[in-house]
């Protein structure tokens, strides 16, 4: 018995020294991604959200990111916010949301001068408590916007206003190419 185990030891001694490039670790091959990046243009992108609630300014943010056709780029900014739901034997309840900004760019790509996109925002937020409740009114709200916009040139791309609730909403676009390398 012990004669037939001699080979199968002797194959697992030797194959190690007979293969050491599988025992390194391989290195990623960046050879065509560098030559991608390195011929395709880079952008500056900056996003600037505008919300109102009977005019009062409750979001005015501006997000800037850089991006390329091969790299889409995403943000993710907000806050996890308590909320107590009750108590239960003299404790406590508390729940968690997340609030905040969520922006996806996808699709990125040169059409003649300017730059087209795909762009889906989530905005969450406390709504204004207008009916004097301690209960949260949680606001949510998606967009997804798909413009070409002029490279150099601020452009609206999205504008809403309801009249019921006050709440408007205006995102805009600046699209500034990056010196290349």
């Amino acid at each position: 018995m012990p004669t037939k185990r001699l080979p199968l030891i002797a194959f697992l001694f030797c194959a190690p020294l007979l293969c050491p490039p599988l025992l390194h670790a391989q290195e990623p091959d960046n050879s065509q991604s560098q030559k991608a990046t390195g011929s395709e243009p880079s952008f500056l992108l900056t996003l600037t959200l505008n919300v109102t609630d009977h005019g009062k300014s409750t979001i005015d943010q501006a997000y800037t990111i850089a991006a390329t056709p091969k790299y889409a780029p995403f943000v993710r900014d907000g806050n996890r916010i308590p909320i107590s739901t009750g108590s239960e034997s003299g404790k406590s309840q508390i729940q968690y949301i997340d609030l905040g900004t969520n922006i996806d760019f996808t699709d990125v790509r040169l059409v003649g001068p300017s730059l087209a996109m795909t762009i889906k925002v989530e905005i969450s937020s406390v709504a204004p408590d207008a009916t004097g409740k301690d209960d949260p009114i949680i606001r949510d709200t998606r967009y997804s916007i798909s413009p070409a916009v002029p490279i150099g040139k601020q452009v609206t791309i999205y504008s809403s206003s309801d009249a019921a609730t006050g709440h408007k909403v205006e995102i805009q676009l600046l699209v500034q190419q990056l010196p290349s390398k």
